[in-house]
């Protein structure tokens, strides 16, 4: 039996924004969009993102993976047009939650960034999760994760509702053959814009809550989804249908003799 290349589209499982100075404390895994980029008031937004591979069959050998992300909201009166927008290999446990500063009867995205108050659990910029006693800190603020990119897209316009893929690399394959692998690993990628120094450089992305803001134009097929393409591993032949070829040719061999 010959192996063949697979290919599944996936969701996302979590998504979140996280944001420092005054809203440090704030989450937003329940928002429409998670950013990357600093907004007008100088305060930096990272997002994070993570997939299941559990549909994936446990064994095979992925070969090629991209993400597509489409863009929700850019900073009101930017010069900044383009972006370098990295995906980083995270290297410890967070978790989304639900909350969001944007209802979903809003009409509109306004104020999505701003994120609201932390339940316990959520992702922060100074917690992988969070607690008002006891907090899970990350080890640097705003997120841990690997130094270099698994890849980075220059993003050539802000022009809303433009859909960005993030083209296979050799380590993008490398993440996700190792969370495969290992799911315990498995904690995603956090999206960090190579301009977090000047103003205005925010690009927010629609995120997998996406859907349930049908009042401001929500739409599943606007949410994150990553392609990913696999050779599963060929099974093993049965022992019965082993010892079943072994017997048919020895038959054969009698009756030839």
């Amino acid at each position: 039996m010959s192996a063949h290349a697979d290919v599944k589209t996936l969701g996302a499982n979590m998504d979140t924004a996280i944001v420092n100075g005054s809203n440090q404390n704030n989450s937003n895994g329940g928002g429409p969009l998670f950013f990357a980029g600093t907004d007008g008031n100088s305060a930096i937004h990272r997002g994070l993102i993570s997939f299941d591979f559990s549909s994936i069959p446990a064994g095979s050998t992925i070969t090629n993976v991209q993400l597509t992300l489409t863009l929700g909201q850019v900073a009101g009166g930017s010069t900044f047009t383009t972006a370098t927008i990295g995906l980083f290999d995270v290297t410890q446990s967070w978790s989304a939650g639900t909350v969001s500063s944007v209802l979903t009867t809003a009409t509109s995205t306004s104020g999505a960034g701003s994120g609201a108050a932390a339940n316990t659990g959520d992702a922060t910029w100074n917690a992988a999760h969070y607690s008002p006693t006891a907090p899970a800190l990350w080890t640097v603020a705003g997120g841990d994760h690997a130094t270099t990119a698994s890849t980075s897209l220059f993003l050539p316009s802000n022009s809303v509702g433009t859909a960005f893929t993030w083209l296979s690399t050799s380590q993008l394959v490398a993440d996700v053959q190792g969370w495969l692998n290992a799911p315990a690993t498995n904690f995603g990628w956090e999206l960090i814009n190579a301009n977090e120094s000047a103003s205005k450089t925010i690009y927010g992305f629609y995120g997998s809550e996406w859907h349930n803001y049908v009042a401001a134009g929500g739409s599943a097929s606007q949410e994150p989804a990553l392609q990913v393409t696999f050779t599963a591993p060929v099974p093993e032949p049965a022992g019965g249908l082993l010892l079943g070829v072994a017997a048919f040719t020895l038959l054969s061999l009698r009756r030839r003799a």
